[in-house]
């Protein structure tokens, strides 16, 4: 569905940008549309559309685009998990259980795989707009810039009413 089949007649939409509902979206497929009118907040993503009165809307929050620190977390997670590995297999000389390449293996494979994330997190920065609610907090993110004009659009419309 395309975002001009579902507004009604003479309803223009004042803001809209690419955005996500998921903030580790990476395929272009996934992303929707989401624009605001002077009476709602329209998001559509393919045939799935959320609709969101502006009379509704408590608070709004914005950030804007920077490194998702959740990556990071999962990151050092990986290397220190390779670390720990490490450790156990020569200094503690548990090690003996395991054989050598497969203890390297081990260590390469959550080294790697941290780092992996990290990297992956520089690619994955995005800003971000929650909608708050009396009953639902939506969330959207975007790789665009222009995440905050959705915002700005929002209270300028709640001003004039």
């Amino acid at each position: 569905m395309r975002l001009n089949d579902y507004l009604i007649d003479k309803e223009e939409a004042t803001a809209k940008i690419g955005a996500f509902d998921d903030p580790d979206s990476v395929i272009d497929s996934s992303e929707g549309t989401l624009a605001c009118t002077p009476y709602r907040l329209v998001y559509i993503n393919g045939n799935d559309v959320t609709d969101i009165s502006l009379k509704g809307v408590n608070s709004i929050e914005y950030r804007d685009k920077g490194y998702p620190m959740r990556y990071l977390g999962y990151g050092l997670a990986g290397v220190l998990l390779g670390i720990v590995v490490w450790f156990v297999r020569f200094f503690l000389e548990i090690g003996a259980m395991v054989p050598g390449e497969l203890g390297w293996l081990f260590v390469g494979i959550f080294v790697l795989s941290g780092l992996g994330t990290w990297i992956q997190g520089l690619f994955m920065g995005r800003a971000s707009l929650k909608v708050f609610t009396p009953n639902k907090t939506y969330e959207f993110y975007s790789k665009e810039s222009g995440l905050d004009e959705i915002g700005h659009a929002v209270r300028g419309h709640e001003m004039k009413s």
